[in-house]
């Protein structure tokens, strides 16, 4: 998808209530620096997209991955956007984050500046969003307004999916560089945040300084967190910043999946695991292995649950010495794994997968990049038991 000639990256996919399939992507700015994000829906008899929409008119940040644009589609199909702009500065001193918003099929406003601190140089980055039942759009995000060297996690709520609230703190430290990710229980009722913890700043290679991903939840709407849950005891203490958050979904039961990546404590536990709960997050089963992988490769995941509670997990997996797209589902009640399946199978390196369902079919994307060349391929499937 996207112009080839602009090198499109960063996919993003989300479902609105009425079960349109929305995609995001970014390309380079032709003749300029930084890059612009189009978003479009998805054909439900192909892979056609149609209403293509810009969505930025500055340029927006060209370091993607776990950091790229995201959105959220509340009821009428309007969207909101965020995302971290462009910034030509040496050692890329970060910007304010930038919001937008768009009725179905209406051009994107003037962009707005999303957290309220005031400053001209900004940590914030690494966000995550998502639509309650109810119709509100939360975002968070890692804020490093408070301590330059630590990041905290922030959040703001959006009743009208055009204005936020005041930006708050709803967790004193959080890895600087791994994506929250943001679900609801209980009709809306319940906030789900899960991120990865970070006892010390990223620099600091000490056995104090464990990544193991975290849980809060609210039971008031986003007002206020419990303290943190471990949603897995994985003791991973690493060099540097993983750039790899965790990823959760909420099937109609109201259990919570969870898939991601860890080094652990030791080679032989590096791997892609999954885990879930059926205590409203309170506590999680023990970890299961879905995939080994080689330690010193980060990875990133993702994982949906459609309406029949098949529970599906996407990770890059190296064979043959390339990364690609692999995908697996457990079905309802069970407890066992479908075989791996290649979603990618190409000579280009495939990173980022991205995952969405409908009533009917699964939607997988990710990036790939060949030398300075990048592009975004998007794939369907019918759901498992369709």
């Amino acid at each position: 998808m996207g112009d080839p000639q602009n090198n499109p990256a960063d996919a993003y996919l989300v479902t609105s209530d009425t079960g349109k399939v929305f995609v995001s992507w970014t390309e380079q700015v032709p003749d300029g620096q930084g890059r612009n994000v189009f978003i479009g829906t998805v054909a439900r008899e192909g892979q056609q997209l149609s209403e293509i929409r810009q969505m930025n008119q500055q340029p927006i940040s060209g370091h993607g991955g776990e950091n790229l644009a995201k959105f959220a589609v509340s009821p009428g199909d309007q969207v909101a956007a965020i995302w971290t702009p462009f910034s030509a500065e040496p050692g890329h001193p970060g910007l304010p984050l930038k919001l937008t918003h768009a009725e179905d099929g209406e051009p994107f406003s003037a962009e707005k500046v999303l957290n309220d601190d005031q400053k001209e140089v900004s940590r914030a980055n690494f966000s995550g969003m998502g639509t309650s039942p109810d119709g509100k759009i939360f975002a968070a995000w890692l804020d490093g307004r408070n301590d330059l060297d630590a990041k905290q996690l922030f959040m703001a709520i959006s009743e009208d999916g055009k204005t936020f609230s005041k930006n708050y703190s709803i967790a004193p430290a959080a890895c600087p560089c791994c994506r929250p990710s943001v679900n609801f229980l209980d009709g809306g009722q319940t906030v789900l945040v899960a991120y990865r913890e970070n006892a010390l700043p990223s620099g600091y290679i000490t056995p104090d300084n464990v990544r193991d991903h975290l849980m809060i939840r609210s039971n008031d709407g986003g007002r206020t967190f419990s303290d943190p849950v471990v949603i897995s005891d994985d003791g991973w203490v690493p060099i540097g910043c993983p750039h790899a958050g965790i990823s959760i979904d909420v099937d109609s039961r109201d259990t919570i999946h969870a898939v991601w990546w860890t080094g652990g404590r030791a080679a032989d536990e590096a791997g892609i695991y999954y885990t879930y709960s059926e205590d409203g997050g309170e506590s999680f089963i023990p970890r299961q292995l879905i995939s080994k992988t080689a330690e010193d490769t980060v990875l990133h995941t993702q994982v949906v649950a459609d309406q029949n509670d098949t529970v599906y997990a996407a990770w890059v997996g190296i064979r043959e010495e390339r990364p690609q797209i692999l995908l697996t589902h457990r079905l309802a009640g069970q407890q066992q794994w479908s075989p791996i399946d290649h979603a990618s199978d190409t000579s280009w390196n495939a990173i980022y997968p991205m995952l969405t369902v409908d009533n009917e079919k699964l939607y997988v994307a990710w990036t790939e990049r060949k030398g300075e060349a990048s592009q975004v391929n998007l794939r369907t499937t019918p759901l498992a038991g369709n």
